[in-house]
């Protein structure tokens, strides 16, 4: 069960208290800097600098040091009135300057000659370049945040809008996100904000989604399972603003090589300010897609009917002393969706089988509560749409399909070639319906935040908790009632910081944070019957017919990680050097016990050898010593530990340098109750290697040196109007728990059973395995309530630790291994850029610049046995392996306009290269190579590049009486309208054919399936829709009956494209052909009605009436072909045809109340 965490709270709050009697500061890393001057250039030495927050009224001062230079580290976001005061020179005042979140801001004040009574005022009118580092960045502010369109307000969805960051926002038919091509991680905005995990689908410097980093004021949340996935997604209402790196040159950053996305919450000001709002979604609203209706299907639309609400409140409880600040938002949703048309079985099928076989398991499933499918609407079809063409084996009748009927008895094994069983009957046995699949979402979050200044310190303390209970239906599971999983999710992060200026140049920092994602689907579940195995009806040419709820080692499973993390950075500015040392601790903890695998699956070989209980296959986790349930729990532990050293130096007034040096060491993970275990190869590799405990999986990498060194130059000829910038880095990724936490499963004390073939005797295996397939139902609901198998209970075998198949250890049960390879090490990357940024008239700044990243020791999973020759003891041995490089080149060009008078814009574009010889580290089968004996042979295309790629956004405040503050221009005016595009070209794909294995290594395995051996003529290369709306469009005239010709060798299936006859190597290249381009565009339609100002809501406040139009023109967009899928195979008819359509158009309204 999931461990109170009542006790922390307890100690955290302790801490909260505590802080009010030191001097403290806050959670903030941005800063200002600059150089002081006359009116000749000449650096001023001395001169106060004061800073003052417009919001707060918090100041902060320094002096300038001999060469004019300033510094003043760890600022909040916002507008910022600058003073410097000198003697001999008139007092400068610039108001508004802007420091956005996590960024430096330069800020060079020119002072005039004359008395210090005498004063200059002025106004920041422009925005500034980025004169301070080399960084490839960008910024959302809360505006933008608040103005752009975004799918289930989940404001990552803005990722994509960052120079050098790479995503398109595409949501699928259903409305779930979209992963980029073959991407296996979980997540994208599928429940707005109450993703469990929220692996955004972005690429940053041509990087894996899995090396994208976030935190939330400075402290992380991401999963410690999946690489690129945060816990915590806040909500709009708590953001301050965004800032997110494609690019990072500074030794402050580490743990991941792509995007650092850091999120500041927003603080309360001297003045109250809040916000309500509640969105509305109808699907009635919503246009449907095309694509159905183009193939014969049925068309679909998004039926998701999203309630959102929230509110917020923030301002002083004394105030430029004490803030607070206070958010909630608040998903209800109750959907209920049409299926694509599945085969389920009839009620007259689950009659028959009880009436016959009354007491058998068969007969106790097809009667237990909950076992129908919904059915939405039946389809007539007839048995070729079964794919079964032998009128001997099949016929139409009312209310279905006739495949055949009962024969033998219970436990009588029906021959794999007796198709019908005892023979047509009338009655029906199967039915092509449409299924509804309703689900409910039911979310909450909540954040906190405090700000305490006492003199020049500030403490800080801030929080999200997320609570979520969502009810799922299974469709493979034809969406009956008894297969319906709740997930009751709670997610968390605490931050505590205490920064302490102990002089104008010497600053201390210290951060604390806790978080956690958790949830139980044991008390979640107990209504559900896990009792009933996980049961497949296989033996048909249409996906299998399914029963009992899900099965898979997380469902139920209890899940509990924990982050501690502990961070210390000192500032010290001497002269102009701005120094940071500092070190980054965090304790991890990955508590799960994933216990559904203790719940057995089975398959049987059509409908009559599932009514005669007979299953051909069975998959249970089971304690090799006994038989029994395998203890599930697992307590890892890791304690990763970072030192970084970074020094900004101000050379010259228009020159900085960015130095530094950042050390990582991820040790490897650990168990403390000692029960991991690992493979150790033997003399001879493989086949004599050995499974035993271990306590740890791989080889401590301690050697992660990685040197930063940025430079921006901005020439005096242009006169302060333009930038040039580079950079260098290394960079280090984590490596995901998911891909060693599956070394739980080994022997000796777990084992991964997966017993195939329970035939009849005559067939090519014997009844039930041999007796080893032990055919039940659970005592209880308990997943974990079935029966001990005593044929899986022999022991271990002690020459290679592997599972005995007899009492006597005569022979092997093989199972299935994961582990670490002694040869792993830390990925790691090279990053580079080089850019020139230039201020134009009109407001307009232009960038264009080269950006590029070379990964190394990049990981790939990997089944050892198709690498050389396998232990028979073990069917499948995946060990992680780091030996995938990349490439990435890009141009990058934006031009971009500060919000002024009324307009916005960023216009993007990128012209790129990205080359590896895997994407994703997976697991899952969409990251299998076609050859990965030769990884050399895998080198090709990412699967997520695209050469062309263009993103534009816009916030436009319409001239319709805008500048009126009258009842008409209230009425009549505050029109917006605001929106994103996004474009790109196709992404690469595999043409693979399951006809041909690949090439192997002596005596290894080989694969399937695997590239063609060869490309006999070009096909065509169209990308537009229209060529993947239908198959083989750039395939014409493609040959799909037979397989070679016996007298000549020359192929027939495949031709005259394809040779998939002749076994030898790969004669295409990976990612050789292209997909349908994308083409996205939303955009917002608001009126904005200010109202009257009263006591309590001040000026400002409004009223917004908000349409969002996604996909506003309902452009069709088409799915990319995932690797091995039917689309990808040459032998399958819809070869070449994309697999579904993307979302049509979605709308939604929205009010919203601000003051």
């Amino acid at each position: 069960m999931i461990r109170p965490i009542r006790p922390f709270c307890y100690a955290l709050a302790t801490l909260f208290l505590l802080a009010f009697v030191l001097p403290a500061q806050a959670q903030f890393k941005a800063s200002m800097q600059g150089t002081i001057t006359d009116a000749k250039g000449g650096a001023v030495a001395d001169a106060k600098v004061t800073i003052v927050n417009q919001e707060t009224g918090v100041s902060r001062d320094t002096v300038s040091v001999e060469e004019g230079f300033y510094r003043i580290a760890l600022l909040p976001p916002g507008k910022y009135t600058v003073t410097v005061e000198a003697p001999g020179f008139k007092k400068s005042v610039t108001k508004d300057v802007v420091v956005e979140a996590e960024q430096p801001r330069g800020f060079d004040v020119p002072l005039q000659v004359g008395a210090v009574q005498e004063s200059v005022t002025v106004t920041a009118s422009t925005e500034a370049l980025q004169t301070e580092n080399a960084n490839t960045a960008g910024t959302m502010s809360a505006q933008e945040i608040q103005r752009l369109p975004q799918v289930g307000r989940d404001p990552y969805e803005l990722l994509r809008l960052t120079p050098g960051v790479f995503g398109d926002g595409a949501h699928a038919g259903n409305g779930n996100a979209v992963n980029l091509p073959n991407n296996s991680g979980p997540g994208g905005s599928i429940s707005s904000i109450f993703q469990i995990e929220n692996q955004v689908q972005v690429s940053a410097n041509g990087q894996r989604t899995a090396s994208n980093t976030f935190t939330i004021d400075g402290v992380s949340v991401n999963s410690l399972g999946f690489g690129g996935a945060a816990v915590i997604t806040p909500n709009q209402e708590s953001i301050q603003e965004i800032t997110i790196l494609s690019n990072s040159y500074s030794a402050e950053d580490g743990r991941g090589s792509g995007a650092q996305v850091k999120v500041v919450s927003k603080s309360g000001t001297n003045h109250y300010h809040g916000s309500g709002f509640f969105k509305y979604q109808d699907p009635n609203w919503n246009a449907f897609n095309k694509f159905h209706a183009a193939n014969g299907g049925v068309p679909s639309r998004v039926n998701n009917n999203f309630r959102q609400f929230g509110t917020s409140l923030g301002g002083p409880i004394y105030k430029e002393k004490f803030f607070f600040s206070f958010s909630y938002e608040g998903l209800r949703s109750n959907n209920v969706e049409i299926s694509a048309p599945i085969w389920v079985e009839t009620s007259q099928y689950r009659q028959l089988v009880a009436n016959a076989r009354t007491g058998s398991i068969a007969a106790k499933i097809l009667t237990s509560p909950g076992v129908a499918p919904r059915i939405a609407k039946v389809l007539d079809a007839t048995c070729g749409d079964a794919g079964i063409n032998n009128s001997a084996q099949c016929q139409v009748v009312s209310g279905g399909l006739d495949v055949g009927s009962p024969t033998g008895a219970q436990g009588q094994y029906v021959l794999i070639g007796n198709f019908t069983g005892g023979g047509l009957d009338g009655i029906p046995d199967i039915q092509f319906v449409q299924l509804a699949q309703p689900s409910s979402t039911n979310g909450n979050q909540y954040n906190g935040r405090l700000d305490y200044y006492l003199g020049r310190n500030q403490f800080a303390f801030s929080m999200y908790l997320t609570r979520a209970n969502n009810l799922g239906t299974d469709f493979g599971g034809r969406s009956r009632p008894q297969g319906d999983i709740a997930t009751q999710p709670q997610n968390q992060t605490e931050a505590f910081a205490w920064i302490r200026t102990l002089s104008s140049t010497l600053v201390n920092e210290f951060r604390v944070n806790f978080t956690r994602f958790a949830f139980n689907q044991v008390t979640a579940n107990q209504n559900v019957n896990f009792g009933i195995p996980r049961i497949e009806i296989e033996g048909y040419s249409f996906d299998r017919i399914r029963f009992g709820a899900d099965r898979s080692e997380t469902t139920p499973a209890v899940l509990v990680q924990n982050t501690f993390n502990f961070r210390d950075t000192l500032s010290k500015v001497i002269r102009t050097h701005a120094l940071k040392f500092g070190f980054d601790l965090s304790a991890e903890q990955d508590n799960n016990n994933l216990l559904g695998g203790a719940r057995p699956i089975y398959s049987n070989f059509r409908l009559w050898n599932f009514a005669n209980d007979t299953p051909i296959f069975e998959g249970i986790n089971a304690d090799p010593r006994t038989g029994g349930p395998a203890a599930a729990q697992r307590y890892l532990r890791s304690k990763a530990t970072a030192f970084f050293f970074q020094d900004d130096w101000k050379v010259k007034p228009n020159l900085t340098l960015n130095l530094g040096l950042r050390y990582e060491y991820y040790p490897p993970l650990s168990d403390t109750k000692d029960q991991l275990s690992n493979l150790t190869f033997g003399s001879t590799g493989l086949v004599d290697s050995k499974v035993g405990l271990a306590s740890r999986l791989i080889q401590p990498d301690r050697n992660n040196f990685g040197p930063r060194i940025g430079l921006a130059w901005s020439p005096s000829r242009f006169h302060e109007t333009t930038v040039v910038r580079g950079g260098f880095g290394v960079a280090y990724n984590r490596t995901d728990d998911v891909l060693f936490a599956n070394a739980r499963g080994n022997p000796p004390a777990f084992a991964r059973f997966n017993i195939c073939c329970g035939t009849a005797s005559t067939d090519f295996g014997s009844p039930f395995a041999g007796g080893t397939i032990l055919y039940t139902l659970g005592s209880s609901n308990s997943a974990t309530s079935y029966p001990i198998n005593p044929a899986l209970g022999f022991g271990i075998d002690p020459k290679n630790g592997g599972v005995c198949g007899d009492k006597a250890c005569t022979f092997d049960q093989a199972v299935e291994i994961y582990g670490g390879s002694p040869k792993f090490r830390n990925a790691y990357v090279y990053i580079y850029s080089f850019d020139v940024e230039h201020r134009l008239p009109w407001k307009l700044i232009a960038t264009a610049g080269y950006q590029g990243s070379a990964g190394h020791k990049l990981i790939r999973l990997v089944n050892q046995n198709f690498l050389q020759k396998p232990n028979p003891a073990f069917f499948a041995v995946f060990l992680p392996t780091s030996d995938v490089n990349s490439n990435y080149h890009a141009l990058n060009m934006q031009m971009r306009r500060q919000f002024s008078g009324g307009l916005q814009f960023s216009f993007y574009y990128r012209y790129s290269k990205s080359i590896d010889q895997l994407s994703s580290e997976g697991p899952g089968a969409q990251t299998n190579q076609t050859d990965p004996a030769r990884p050399q042979n895998e080198h090709g295309p990412s699967d997520f590049d695209t050469k062309h790629y263009v993103s534009v956004f816009g916030l436009w405040d319409l001239p319709v009486f805008r500048t009126r503050a009258d009842w008409i221009g209230r009425v009549f005016g505050g029109w917006q309208i605001n929106g994103i595009l996004s474009a790109h070209s196709g992404f690469p794909w595999t043409p693979v054919t399951g006809l041909l294995n690949s090439v192997a290594i002596t005596n290894a395995d080989t694969i399937n399936p695997t590239r063609p051996s060869a490309l006999l003529k070009q096909p065509g290369s169209d990308t537009s829709n229209g060529a993947f709306l239908i198959p083989d469009a750039n395939f014409p005239g493609i040959v799909r009956n037979g397989n070679c010709d016996p007298t000549n060798g020359r192929p027939l299936q495949g031709a005259p494209y394809f040779d998939i006859c002749d076994r030898v190597a790969p004669g295409i290249g990976r990612n050789s052909f292209r997909g349908p381009h994308y083409f996205g565009l939303d955009f917002s339609v608001v009126k904005k009605f200010s109202l009257p100002s009263v006591k309590f809501l001040g000026e400002g406040a409004s009223l917004e009436l908000r349409g969002n139009f996604f996909n506003a023109f309902n452009k069709l967009n088409l799915q990319p072909i995932a690797f091995g899928s039917d689309q990808a195979r040459i032998e399958n008819p819809r070869f070449g045809q994309s697999p579904s359509g993307l979302a049509g158009r979605v709308i939604e309204f929205q009010a919203r109340f601000n003051f």
